[in-house]
């Protein structure tokens, strides 16, 4: 199971084992009740960090989930990050690594760390081996950098067009990020659905002016979309 309980190194760490027993919770409903309920849940989640704390900014603003007990001074934002940005944070990485490998992932944490202390770095190791191989961040530095050691929760605008025709078919994608620091920078997947074909993951990081990136494809697409299934912690427009 995802819940098991490892001893965390530093406070740093211990968010690690309330995000992953919560999650394990999660993993659980899905199974008995279906996908679209866990993506409602995930929603919730969202909504919940960005909702404004008594400061009046949003509760995600209040610290990095790094920062672990110090944020006990402010006990819904000690919630909303360790239980809710911690679930997402596995969320995030299970859309990346896919679902056998993420439960690969999990039997190796178990394996590794019940006799040795659970820590950030430690986790991220594990996870990196568990990535397929085309990952844009192979070392899942960025990731760590943005979702864990910073704060922010963006919105994000895709548009798409296609010029040409089959078999030479060139699809304009644009993202366009909000709502963050002008430093904040994440990969976000982005799903182009062909005819006859497995879905093409095409990876952009964002940036606080709007990226654009072209791709070559052989057929116009039957459909673009941003990060399926949860693949982004996001509000999408």
């Amino acid at each position: 199971m995802v819940g098991q309980h490892h001893l965390a190194a530093t406070y740093h760490d211990e968010w690690l084992n309330e995000a992953l027993a919560n999650y394990s919770a999660l993993m659980v409903l899905e199974r008995r009740k279906g996908a679209r309920v866990l993506e409602e849940v995930l929603d919730e989640y969202a909504r919940n960090l960005r909702r404004p704390g008594e400061d009046g900014k949003p509760l995600d603003a209040a610290g990095p989930i790094a920062w672990g007990m110090r944020l006990n001074s402010n006990p819904s934002a000690y919630r909303a990050i360790t239980y809710d940005k911690g679930s997402w944070i596995l969320h995030m990485l299970r859309r990346r690594m896919g679902d056998p490998q993420f439960l690969k992932f999990l039997a190796a944490l178990r394996r590794r760390f019940e006799r040795e202390l659970l820590t950030i770095d430690g986790f991220r190791e594990t996870a990196v081996e568990f990535l397929p191989k085309n990952d844009p961040d192979p070392r899942l530095e960025a990731f760590f950098d943005q979702w864990i050691y910073s704060t922010g929760i963006p919105t994000f605008s895709l548009s798409s067009s296609t010029q040409g025709a089959a078999p030479n078919v060139r699809l304009t994608l644009r993202l366009k990020q909000s709502d963050v620091d002008e430093d904040f920078s994440v990969d976000v997947p982005v799903e182009i659905r062909l005819a006859g074909q497995r879905p093409l993951v095409r990876w952009i990081r964002s940036a606080s002016e709007p990226v654009s990136v072209t791709v070559a494809l052989k057929q116009a697409p039957q459909k673009v979309e941003l990060a399926p299934g949860g693949g982004v912690l996001a509000v999408r427009k």
